[in-house]
């Protein structure tokens, strides 16, 4: 065996199933030095998990053996040499080759067994190579329909009737069937679809919801739910799916979303060096205020012209062009001859009615929620996003206020200053969440039936900002008892 080889081989095909070093090493339980060391010829994969990194690969034993894919013609061939070979070898390293001839024996007889199957099979694998979509009627109205789960994930159709996943020979499956019989995986899917952008065969948006992708091609969408939450459902439907269900998908609620139209004139446009997907393009609001953003070079941006940019977002932030292209989904680009500034500002309005964010939110892009059922008459479970830029404190105090008319403070039955947080961490993590349990039965005791809110104060450290008014803030979260 050439080691140096098979280390090259598995680098290959590692990249082209779009997998990292972390991530196989996970999925086989070892360490990604392992796999450093196998790709770089340093060392070889025990033999004990040979059949699995060959079924995660989609190679057979054989085939890892030889550091080469293997066609039908050349099977027996190569399995001769492979054998010949290993006994050569095993003179010097009889007692680890025994179990590799082993091995290789029991490869073989798989490998043609699998062959043989396959050739029966009623279900067999799909060589993914085409998606095919029947979009509904225009004359129907359209519902979401739930189709399957697989994998904890919920897929829904929009506006159509059916979807096929076809292979070279334009042999075609039902999506659910397919994925029940596990002929095809999401995974699978999913790397299809990426693939597809790179080829300029299908278009590719991005939510800022924690990493929605929603891919186009020709009159449907299919979207990867990716959010903040751990909503990954995966939603298939026409190209008026995405405004019909007004951002009630992926988890979100109805309405939650917006989308809004901003104008500017471009100033220059030119490719960026890191990234060659991107332009470096230099625009110009009405103000006069001019800054470089990235922008995909798909959008042609000719300097000189002026532009409508429609985006859609999730969120409330400073009304910047830095800040709306780094919250906001760029959704298309329209060239216009607007000028003035009622044609070009259209104000952001996003979850200005979410009832549980109160007029004490005055942070942008924080916000403090209770987690879905977990609130009972003693406590609940809290969660702060914070996807800010500054660096905010969340101390340990709060206290809770009940609405009798206007909000009042509750008196505490404890004698305690300051009412505590039941958390371990005063600062969010690194995907800008914080979490934790709160009990404020043994300062409150049990609510009674009502509205109420959690009132928190939030700080700015004291070295980004020194002045009292810029450093103490108040978030809130409502809820009802029942």
């Amino acid at each position: 065996m050439n080691q140096e080889k098979i280390g090259k081989f598995i680098a290959q095909l590692r990249k082209e199933n779009k997998l990292t070093q972390q991530e196989l090493a996970t999925k086989l339980g070892i360490t990604d030095r392992a796999i450093s060391h196998w790709e770089n010829g340093r060392s070889m994969p025990d033999v004990s998990i040979f059949q699995k990194l060959c079924e995660i690969l989609d190679i057979s034993v054989n085939e890892l053996i030889s550091g080469e894919k293997i066609s039908k013609a050349n099977l027996v061939t190569k399995s001769d040499e492979n054998i010949i070979n290993t006994l050569n070898d095993s003179k010097k390293h009889k007692k680890e080759f025994k179990l590799i001839i082993t091995m290789l024996i029991g490869g073989i007889i798989i490998l043609f067994s699998i062959l043989i199957l396959n050739n029966r099979n009623e279900y067999p694998h799909i060589n993914l190579y085409n998606i095919g979509v029947q979009v509904s009627s225009s004359n129907k109205s359209y519902n979401l329909n739930k189709i399957v789960t697989i994998d904890n994930r919920t897929i829904y159709y929009y506006g159509v009737d059916y979807v096929e996943f076809c292979d070279k020979d334009d042999v075609c499956f039902k999506l659910k069937e397919a994925l029940v019989h596990k002929q095809i995986f999401l995974a699978e899917i999913k790397q299809y679809l990426e693939k597809q952008v790179k080829y300029d065969n299908y278009q590719v948006m991005r939510l800022y919801d924690g990493g929605t992708s929603i891919f186009k091609k020709s009159g449907f969408l299919v979207m990867f739910c990716n959010t903040i939450k751990g909503n990954k459902d995966i939603y298939i439907g026409n190209e008026e799916m995405l405004d019909n269900l007004n951002g009630e998908y992926c988890g979100h609620e109805k309405n939650q979303d917006e989308s809004y139209i901003r104008t500017y004139k471009v100033i220059s446009s030119s490719i960026n060096k890191e990234d060659r997907e991107f332009n470096d393009v230099t625009l110009k609001q009405n103000n006069g205020k001019t800054t470089t953003v990235l922008i995909n070079n798909s959008y042609l941006l000719i300097p000189g012209h002026t532009y409508e940019f429609t985006f859609l977002t999730f969120d409330q932030f400073e009304d910047t062009i830095e800040n709306i292209f780094k919250y906001s989904t760029l959704l298309k680009v329209v060239e216009t001859d607007k000028k003035g500034n009622s044609e070009i500002n259209e104000e952001i309005f996003i979850n200005k009615e979410d009832n549980n964010i109160s007029e004490l939110n005055e942070i942008d892009n924080v916000r403090m929620y209770i987690v879905d059922g977990t609130l009972t008459k003693k406590g609940a479970r809290v969660r702060i996003t914070d996807f800010s830029s500054k660096q905010y404190v969340y101390g340990l105090d709060y206290y809770i206020e009940k609405k009798d008319g206007e909000w009042k403070k509750l008196e505490a039955t404890s004698s305690d200053a300051i009412v505590l947080w039941d958390m371990k961490s005063h600062t969010p993590d690194i995907n800008g969440i914080l979490e934790f349990d709160i009990n404020w039965e043994y300062y409150y005791g049990e609510l009674t039936p009502g509205r109420y809110r959690i009132v928190k104060p939030v700080y700015v450290e004291y070295a980004v900002c020194k002045e009292k008014a810029c450093n103490e803030y108040l978030i809130s979260v409502e809820f009802d008892i029942k």
